[in-house]
C-alpha cells in the first residue's frame, strides 16, 4: 500500500475525471472508430421514427425576385392549390401523433402564394393542432395587416430575410418583379414591423468577392436603423460557386472581420455548446422531417425541389431507396481523420456542398470560440 500525500491524491482525481470524459486516452486510441461504433450501436435502439413534427412546406417555386444565385433558377414554378393545402394538413393530422408542429415555411418565395399559408394554418387551428412556424423570405411583400396575421394565425416565431448589399446592389441582384425603386428601403420598413411584433429576424447577409467591400457600411446602416434589438440577428454567409483556394481564404478573412464588427456592435446571435453527439446532421437524414412540394410531392431537403422525391402526400406508399440514400455518408475522406471536429461535422453523400475547406474549419473553430463565450456568459448570471 502506498499513501499518497493531499496534493497527490488531488492530481490522481483530476486525471480520473479527465479520463472519465475521454480527454485523456490511452496511445493507441482510435477516436473515429470509436464514433462510429457509438453511431451504429445507438441506431440499434433507435427505431424508425412514426411520427413527424417538423414540416418545410414550399407554397410555391415561383417568386417575386430573381436573383442571380437562386439554386432553383430554371425549374419550372409551380403552385399550390387550396385542394392540395387541405391534404398536406390531412398529412399533417395523420402523422404528428399527439405533438407539437414546427412549419418552415418555403419557396420560392412563400409570401408569393400567401392563401394556402392562412389556409393551412387556420384548418390546423380548427383540428387544435398546437404549432409554431417559421419563414425564409425576401421580405418584400409584409405589410401591417399581414405581419399582425403572421403574429396571431400563423404563430410565426422568426424570419429569415437576405440582404445582398446596401441599397444601390441590392435592388440590383434582387430585381424585383414590380420595377420597385425602392425595394430595400421597403424591406427595411417590414423588418421593422416584424421586430415590433415580437417576431425575431434573422438578417443573412450573402457574401461574394463583388459585394463584400461594402457589407461593413450595410451593417452599420443597420445598426443605426434599428438599434441593438434582441429579435435582430445579423449573419453573413458566402455565397456557394466555384472559386481558388486563394479566393476562399481572402474573402473568408473578409467576412471574419464582418463578424467581429457584428459582434461588437451586438448583432450576432447567442450559440450554445453541443453537449451530445450527432445521430442526425440534418433534416434531410431526420425521420421526424419532411419536405411537402407545391403539389404534394415529399421530399427529405429544400435544396432538391424537382426530383429525389420519396412519396407523395396522397399515399403511404415510401421509395425506400430514395431515403437511403438520404441516410448514406460518403467513403473515407482522408482529411476527416485527423480534423478535430469530426465527431461532430460529418457529411452526407447526396449533399451537393459536401467538400470540406481550410476556411469552413476555421469557421468551425470560430463559432466554438463564439459559443463557449455565450456558455461562459451564461454560467456567470447563473452563478449570482
Amino acid at each position: 500500500m502506498v499513501l499518497l500525500t493531499n496534493e497527490e491524491a488531488a492530481q490522481l482525481t483530476t486525471q480520473q475525471e479527465l479520463i472519465d470524459n475521454w480527454f485523456l486516452v490511452p496511445e493507441l486510441h482510435d477516436d473515429r472508430m470509436l464514433c462510429q461504433q457509438i453511431r451504429q450501436t445507438a441506431q440499434l435502439f433507435i427505431s424508425p421514427q412514426k411520427t413527424i413534427t417538423g414540416y418545410t412546406i414550399l407554397t410555391t417555386t415561383g417568386c417575386n425576385a430573381r436573383c442571380f444565385y437562386c439554386y432553383e433558377k430554371g425549374t419550372k414554378p409551380v403552385t399550390m392549390t387550396t385542394d392540395t393545402a387541405s391534404k398536406v394538413v390531412r398529412y399533417v393530422l395523420a402523422h404528428r401523433g399527439e405533438e407539437n408542429v414546427k412549419i418552415s415555411w418555403f419557396g420560392g418565395e412563400p409570401l408569393y402564394n400567401v392563401n394556402v399559408i392562412d389556409q393551412i394554418c387556420s384548418e390546423l387551428k380548427e383540428h387544435d393542432v398546437p404549432f409554431k412556424s417559421a419563414m425564409i423570405s425576401n421580405g418584400y411583400l409584409f405589410d401591417a395587416e399581414m405581419v399582425q396575421r403572421a403574429k396571431d394565425l400563423w404563430q410565426l416565431k422568426q424570419v429569415q430575410i437576405t440582404l445582398d448589399g446596401t441599397e444601390q446592389t441590392y435592388n440590383r441582384v434582387k430585381r424585383y418583379i414590380y420595377g420597385d425603386v425602392n425595394a430595400f428601403e421597403r424591406v427595411l420598413r417590414n423588418i421593422q414591423l416584424l421586430t415590433d411584433a415580437g417576431i425575431c429576424v434573422q438578417i443573412r447577409l450573402n457574401v461574394d468577392k463583388h459585394n463584400i467591400e461594402e457589407m461593413s457600411e450595410l451593417v452599420s446602416l443597420l445598426h443605426k436603423r434599428f438599434g441593438v434589438n434582441k429579435r435582430l440577428i445579423i449573419y453573413s454567409r458566402e455565397l456557394y460557386c466555384k472559386r481558388t483556394l486563394e479566393d476562399a481564404a481572402a474573402l473568408y478573412n473578409q467576412r471574419m472581420e464582418l463578424e467581429r464588427q457584428i459582434d461588437e456592435l451586438g448583432h450576432r446571435g447567442k450559440q450554445e455548446l453541443q453537449k451530445e453527439i450527432k445521430l442526425s446532421l440534418c433534416m434531410a437524414d431526420n425521420d421526424r422531417n419532411v419536405v411537402i412540394i407545391p403539389d404534394g410531392h415529399l421530399g427529405k431537403c429544400e435544396h432538391f425541389v424537382d426530383r429525389e422525391f420519396f412519396g407523395h402526400i396522397d399515399s403511404e406508399e415510401k421509395d425506400k431507396e430514395v431515403l437511403r440514400r438520404f441516410k448514406e455518408r460518403p467513403a473515407d475522406i482522408k482529411a476527416c481523420n485527423t480534423c478535430p471536429y469530426y465527431p461532430q461535422c460529418f457529411r452526407l453523400k447526396v449533399c451537393e456542398k459536401g467538400e470540406c475547406t481550410p476556411e469552413l474549419q476555421k469557421e468551425m473553430i470560430h463559432n466554438t470560440i463564439m459559443a463557449m463565450k455565450d456558455e461562459y456568459e451564461r454560467w456567470k448570471k447563473e452563478d449570482v
